[in-house]
């Protein structure tokens, strides 16, 4: 009987195979290696041999062409490449079950067992879209989405690796998951409102290429993060591009709200600190 689909394909789909070849990824990373300022180049290097670990060569891959929108011919020297690109590589290896597992089997002398709190809907978020949708509504309708729970990882034989060998193995799922597609289009968000800024404001373009900072970790830390990064742009940058308020001096504002959001306060007390530095800005219709 004739598969529908070649069998290579279901393998690299389905068995965790890659679709191509690390030399691809390599090959990419020679082409950009010279339009790569010398203190980028080492950073762009190691991130790719440590996403070709975490996932594969086709996320190296798109990790370089991200890269490449700021680096390549006729394209002007990007002077802030380096943070984008060390930070990218952390945002692109973000912390899941999966990643957690595949660390402790790697790095076995360090520490044989890990822990790490993830909440329910994490969990969830390993699921395909359609999926994951469904379960995340049930657990928002039972209030167990921010539900935490401890998942340990160890190295030591038995039972127990083979757990954690189990979970390593779910990130040949991870491109499919709901989780996936939200960390992939946050990573787009972010170059969309750098380049934003770059153009409107370029001297508060690190300031926006340093939000990242604010986003990491895993469990309750990292949606908070996720809250008070949403917070910064929905609420300062985004509208300052949009001229939605009255010309202000972004960088000096950013350095404020970094600085208050290292804390890492509720997001309606950030919201707060905003609100201050934009309210004798905001653009109110002139009554008569």
């Amino acid at each position: 009987m004739k598969l529908p689909v070649d069998f290579r394909l279901l393998k690299e789909r389905y068995l965790g195979e890659a679709s191509r070849k690390p030399w691809v990824a390599e090959k990419r990373l020679a082409e950009l290696a010279p339009f790569l300022p010398p203190d980028a180049e080492e950073i762009v290097r190691r991130a790719v041999i440590s996403l070709m670990a975490y996932q594969d060569p086709d996320y190296a891959l798109v990790y370089l062409n991200r890269i490449g929108r700021y680096a390549g011919p006729n394209k002007a020297p990007c002077a802030f490449l380096a943070s984008i690109a060390s930070r990218m590589e952390a945002r692109m290896r973000y912390a899941d079950p999966p990643a957690i597992a595949q660390a402790a089997l790697t790095d076995e002398g360090v520490s044989p067992t890990r822990r790490m709190s993830f909440c329910l809907c994490d969990l969830a978020g390993m699921l395909p879209p359609s999926a994951a949708d469904t379960a995340l509504q049930v657990m928002g309708y039972l209030r167990l989405s921010q539900r935490a729970i401890v998942l340990k990882f160890s190295s030591r034989a038995g039972w127990k690796r083979r757990w954690t060998e189990a979970w390593a193995l779910l990130r040949y799922a991870r491109t499919y998951s709901r989780r996936a597609k939200t960390e992939n289009a946050w990573v787009e968000r972010w170059l969309h409102m750098i380049d934003r800024v770059r153009a409107s404001q370029p001297e508060a373009v690190m300031g926006v290429v340093e939000t990242a900072d604010i986003v990491g970790g895993s469990g309750a830390g990292y949606h908070h993060g996720i809250a008070n990064w949403n917070l910064i742009v929905d609420r300062l940058v985004k509208p300052v591009c949009d001229g939605a308020i009255a010309p202000i001096d972004l960088a000096a504002a950013l350095r404020v709200v970094l600085h208050a959001a290292a804390g890492r306060p509720e997001p309606v007390v950030l919201e707060r600190q905003i609100d201050r530095l934009i309210a004798p800005q905001s653009l109110q219709p002139q009554t008569v």
